[in-house]
This record gives structure tokens, sequence and C-alpha cells, in this order.
């Protein structure tokens, strides 16, 4: 099969042929029909230090084949798998349980924080690959799709769509009328419009691409900013709060620690800041006025993809015809490509997700 390895940060990924992985007893081979390209696969290629620990901390190393956004087929099944069959079409949920759904936290349906944590493209090979391996101790958090849902919005909901999905219904339990502010319109923020949009919430969203804010505009951004330097995201967020007041929700999809500080005034009493960005090499932290946190109290609460558990009120509102994802999905290549995908995310020009295509 063909995958693409990445061996050194910041270098080529190596497309090459190797070996189809074996199964083994209780795994599960997918054929990838199609693999998002997220900004935290850049990040880790990048190196950034977030990503490195992710991928030492749940038993990864170089070389490793990347990519965690899967859509694919069953195609062969080992032994004692019962719940699955040859010709099912799945997900994976990028953080996914790695004991079987037997700690604490999966046993409280949150398998996505599980204390044995696998994360396809960081302690396992990932989708940028024609094949690719579930191991026996996370079949059970494959997610079967139901007819009627697009494969290219599928690959999407195991991280871009899910995070948001997350960040909405299940940690700030967004409400018909609330006002959110995102952060970001990549992938997951463009996500994070359409989703608020379908619970009836009203959406201003800001980023540093021009055409991306196009796309937030189509999605139902009520107001869609583009800055290019920190004095003018003190002016936007200045605009904001003259415009609409403040908002029930900021929701950071960046890890832009400029971004986050400069918006947190717009946070109302008791409300919340998501946080879902992975912070670049050099911008790991950023200042907190802890004593507008306390005089708010305002919640900060982080935001990691969804957990398998939780998949099901999607398809419910897909199925209902409540979203239309085409928009969060930039362009589609071939993995031969992923190389100049990098190299565009790298000049900040993608506006959406990439997907490759089998």
């Amino acid at each position: 099969m063909k995958a693409a390895f990445l061996t050194e940060f910041r270098k080529d990924l190596v497309i090459k042929d190797t070996d189809v992985p074996k199964v083994e007893k209780g795994d599960i081979l997918l054929k990838i029909k199609y693999c998002g390209i997220c900004r935290s696969d850049w990040h880790l290629w990048r190196g950034d230090p977030a990503l490195v620990a992710y991928m030492e901390w749940s038993g990864g190393k170089l070389p490793i084949i990347q990519g965690h956004e899967v859509y694919g087929e069953v195609v062969e099944v080992g032994d004692n798998v019962t719940r699955l069959k040859v010709g099912d079409k799945v997900v994976i949920p990028a953080s996914s349980t790695g004991d079987n759904r037997t700690c604490r936290y999966c046993m409280d349906g949150n398998s996505n924080v599980c204390e044995h944590l696998v994360i396809p493209g960081y302690g396992i090979n990932g989708c940028f690959a024609e094949y690719m391996l579930v191991p026996e101790r996370s079949v059970v958090d494959l997610v079967k799709i139901p007819e009627g849902v697009k494969p290219e919005w599928a690959a999407l909901l195991s991280c871009g769509f899910g995070t948001s999905w997350n960040a909405f219904t299940m940690k700030a339990n967004l409400k018909p009328g609330d006002m959110v502010l995102v952060i970001g319109t990549g992938g997951v923020g463009l996500s994070a419009i359409a989703i608020a949009n379908a619970i009836g919430a009203k959406v201003i969203s800001i980023d540093l691409n021009p055409t991306a804010t196009e796309k937030a505009k189509k999605l139902g951004s009520i107001e869609a900013y583009y800055y290019s330097n920190p004095e003018e995201l003190k002016k936007i967020v200045d605009d904001i709060m003259k415009t609409h007041g403040l908002v029930d929700v900021v929701y950071d999809t960046t890890g832009n620690p400029d971004a986050v500080t400069s918006a947190l005034p717009l946070i109302r009493p008791q409300g919340t800041l998501l946080l879902a960005g992975l912070m670049m090499k050099g911008k790991e932290t950023f200042p907190l006025p802890a004593d507008l946190v306390v005089a708010r109290e305002i919640k900060i609460q982080g935001v990691l993809m969804l957990p398998a558990q939780k998949f099901e009120g999607i398809f419910n509102l897909l199925k209902e015809g409540k979203m239309n994802l085409d928009p969060a999905i930039y362009k589609f290549i071939s993995l031969e490509e992923a190389n100049n995908a990098y190299r565009e995310m790298s000049e900040y020009k993608t506006a959406g997700r990439i997907m490759i295509k089998f």
C-alpha cells in the first residue's frame, strides 16, 4: 500500500509503498476512503511541543504515518470481532479508547480522555495511507456511519466537526439565542458556525484569512472579521463590543494567545471560554487576566475531540438536513499532494479542511 510517513519534523513526508498491516485477534483493517488534514497534523509535522508530547505520551515515535480524520470501509476483521463486519462504513474518533473502555473516564462515557488514549497518526499509524489498522483495544470506539451521510462529511466528524460538537453541546450547552464568538474559521471553526446556527445561536467570527471569513458568512456568521495584526484585532474586539455587546461563549480554535487574550473582555459574567486550539512552539502559554475571570466568574474549558459514545446526536441533525458541511471543506487532493498541503497551510491560505481522497 502507499502511505505518507513523517520521518523528520519540518521535512517533506516520505510517500512510499509499504506492507498492508497484518490483522491479529480482535483487530480491524480499514480501507481509507477520505482522510482530513487537520491543523494538528501540521503542528506535529512542525514539531510543536504540545503535539510531540501527545505522540510520545500515547506511545508513538518517528517514523509514523500521519492522519487522524478517518473515514473508511471495513475490509478485514480479526477473530472475536462481532459488532462490525466487512463492508461497514466507519469513522474512528480522533481520540479513542486504548483499553476497551475499562478506565474510569471511558466508563463515564468520555473515551476521548481515556487514560490509555489512542490517537491515529500519533500513537498508532494513521490514515495518510490506503489502509489503516485499528487495534483490538480501540475497536469498540469505531462508529458506524448511517446511510445518507456524505463520506467526506463523515471524515470531518471524527475530529474537526466532532470537537466543535463537543464544545457547544456538551461543554457550553449552547442554546437558541446565545451569542458566540468563534476565533479561527478553518475546518473546526467553520464546523462550529454550522453547529451554532443549527442550534439557533448567533455567531460572530474572526480569522487571518479573508477567504475563510467569506466562507464563514456563507455558513451563517452574522459578522465575519478579517485581521492581519494584533492592533487590528483590538479594533475588531471594540467594534464587537459596541455593536453586539458581551457574548455568552468565546470559542478559540487557533491556539493564538493574542486572539484569546484580546477576546476575553467580550465574555459576559458567567460566560464560557472554550479552548480547542493547540499552541505553536514559543506560544504555549498566554497571559490570563485573573481579576476579570474572577469578577465575572468566567468558566475556562478545554475541548478534546468527541467521545465515540456521543455521535448519535450529530447523525440525527444531519438526517434532518439542518447542516451543510460542504463549505467546511477547502479542497480534495491525492495522497501524493500532502506535502503541498502542508506548505499551503504554513502560509495560512487554506479556507477549511483539505481532504485526501483515495
